[in-house]
This record gives C-alpha cells, sequence and structure tokens, in this order.
C-alpha cells in the first residue's frame, strides 16, 4: 500500500477529493510558516489545484530528495514556480478553453487506460480544457502523455529528469473523490497514477 504525503494550505474542501483506499494511505502536510516538511517515510507527493507554490518552491530541495530516492510527484495545479525538475509552467490564456480538445502523444505507463478523452474535455461542469490557464515545457519530449490541439503540453510522466517519476498537469481537478464508485474519467486516471506509482514502489523493493 502506498504512503503518500497530500500537501495542504487550507483551500477548504481539497483533502476531501482524496480518500483512503485498499490501494493508498494519506496523511496530511499542511503548508505552514518556516515550513519543513519530512517527505523520508512516503511514497507518493500529491500537490492538488490550489496549492501554494511559492511555499513549495521554498522547500524544493525536500522534493528533490524525496524523487532521488525513488518516489513518485503527482501535480495537479499549475506550477507557477520553477519547484518541478525538468519541467516549467508557462501561463497561457490566450485560447478559449471551449477550443481545447485533447490527444495522447505516449503512455508507455497506461495512465490513460480506460480513460476517454472527451470525458476529460467535458467532465468539469461542461467546462473544457481543465480549467488550465498554461502549458508544461518540459526537458524531455518523450514524457509528454497528452497535448492539446494547439499543441501545448498539457501532462507529463517523467522519469528522465530524477530517479523518481513525476506526473504533473498543466491544470486539472484530478482525485478520488470516492473510491467505493464506478470512475469516472478524471476519477479513473488519477488510479492509474496510483496504479503507476505501486508498480514503481514495486520494482524499487523487489
Amino acid at each position: 500500500m502506498l504512503k503518500a504525503a497530500l500537501i495542504d494550505n487550507g483551500v477548504v474542501g481539497v483533502t476531501g477529493y482524496f480518500r483512503d483506499s485498499e490501494q493508498v494511505r494519506y496523511r496530511i502536510e499542511r503548508v505552514s510558516d518556516a515550513w519543513s516538511p519530512d517527505f523520508s517515510g512516503d511514497d507518493l507527493v500529491v500537490v492538488p489545484n490550489g496549492a501554494d507554490h511559492v511555499a513549495l518552491f521554498e522547500v524544493r530541495d525536500h522534493i528533490a530528495a524525496f524523487l532521488a530516492r525513488g518516489g513518485t510527484l503527482a501535480c495537479f495545479c499549475g506550477f507557477f514556480t520553477p519547484w518541478i525538475p525538468g519541467n516549467v509552467w508557462i501561463h497561457d490564456n490566450s485560447k478559449p478553453l471551449r477550443e481545447v480538445r485533447y490527444r495522447v502523444l505516449d503512455d508507455p505507463l497506461g495512465l490513460m487506460e480506460g480513460v476517454e478523452l472527451e470525458q476529460l474535455t467535458f467532465e468539469s461542469h461542461g467546462i473544457s480544457g481543465w480549467w488550465a490557464c498554461g502549458h508544461i515545457q518540459t526537458a524531455h519530449p518523450e514524457s509528454i502523455v497528452l497535448a492539446d490541439n494547439f499543441d501545448r503540453v498539457v501532462m507529463i510522466a517523467d522519469t528522465r529528469s530524477t530517479q523518481g517519476l513525476i506526473v504533473t498537469t498543466a491544470s486539472g481537478p484530478l482525485g478520488d473523490w470516492d473510491p467505493n464508485t464506478p470512475s469516472s474519467g478524471l476519477q479513473r486516471l488519477y488510479r492509474n497514477i496510483i496504479r503507476a506509482a505501486s508498480t514503481r514502489q514495486e520494482q524499487l523493493h523487489a
């Protein structure tokens, strides 16, 4: 079972999107003054929508150390400070969300298995584009999982920048708000990320 740290800076309701299941157990890692997180006991660090990327930039060495020992980082919020190794988020609201569509470029980890692209486009209350107002620039183009119809990178699964796995989206309300119900597209994608993180940990400890 994965041990996960869920980053929380007090945004109401966010932690409710991540519930313990047979695959993962969460602990809340609350952002605070003089924050110095300890990820030594974690397999997965989850950064949800509404994250404090200024605080995360301040603890980027902690994140780098976590990734250096093979952990998985999952970030679902536009990381407007450069705290994720090998990847940068670029603000871009030049395209209307209603025009955004997605395509899979490469998916060796099976993150898109069982996920319909139309679900990603329209599932969030009929708003297309995952509410994303930016895209990702990555040092490793082979890590691109999803791009949009304007050739912007919206999701990567990076195993090259560090010894760990970095899965990040340009934005996206990902989570598993009810692990006991059939999954929607967004839930399925998140569950696939959990599966990939579990597989990675099994390989590390084999």
